[in-house]
């Protein structure tokens, strides 16, 4: 199997419920509440591999998020009525804010999309804030999923080669190395 083909089979696991780790079920559950309480400005942040990107993912196949990756990539063709995330975007005040106003307002001269901009750090700003950590509970599930879908993987053996363990990322990265990708 190539990566090609391994990341399309993960990215498929992104529409499933059994595979969100305890920590996205709660933030997924936050975020629904908070969309419905019509909430405009939401800001889902986390460090580096936690899985904020596969939740959003997530969002997108299965509660009508439309996902942008980065805030260039944002078409302002959405509806008003649409829920919008885009992801990597900035944590600093001003530059989220910018941010929001254009996707919110733009040139339109109504009210646009509710928004969730999904950063690393939190906005330091009159926003929604939804911390999205990674637990050990959470590292025994995804070891799990990965064992389910993809048969064994010896996390161990490859810690040596990368004692950094990065979240979700070195889980991603150690795959490939045992399926050789």
């Amino acid at each position: 199997m190539n990566w090609l083909t391994n990341h399309k089979r993960l990215s498929r696991l992104a529409e499933t419920d059994e595979t969100l780790t305890p920590s996205q079920l709660l933030a997924r559950d936050l975020l629904l509440d908070t969309i419905h309480a019509e909430e405009t400005r939401i800001n889902l942040w986390g460090g580096p591999g936690a899985g904020k990107t596969f939740l959003a993912h997530y969002l997108h196949h299965r509660a009508d998020v439309i996902y942008f990756p980065y805030q260039h990539h944002y078409d302002r063709r959405v509806s008003q009525h649409s829920v919008v995330a885009v992801d990597n975007a900035p944590y600093i005040r001003q530059e989220a804010r910018g941010l929001y106003d254009s996707i919110r307002w733009g040139d339109k001269d109504y009210k646009g999309p509710k928004v969730i901009l999904i950063t690393r750090k939190p906005i330091a700003d009159a926003v929604r804030r939804i911390e999205l950590t990674l637990t050990d509970t959470d590292i025994v599930h995804i070891e799990n999923i990965i064992r389910q879908q993809f048969g064994e993987s010896d996390f161990e053996t490859f810690s040596r080669y990368d004692r950094q363990r990065s979240g979700l990322w070195w889980y991603v990265k150690t795959l490939c190395f045992s399926i050789d990708c």
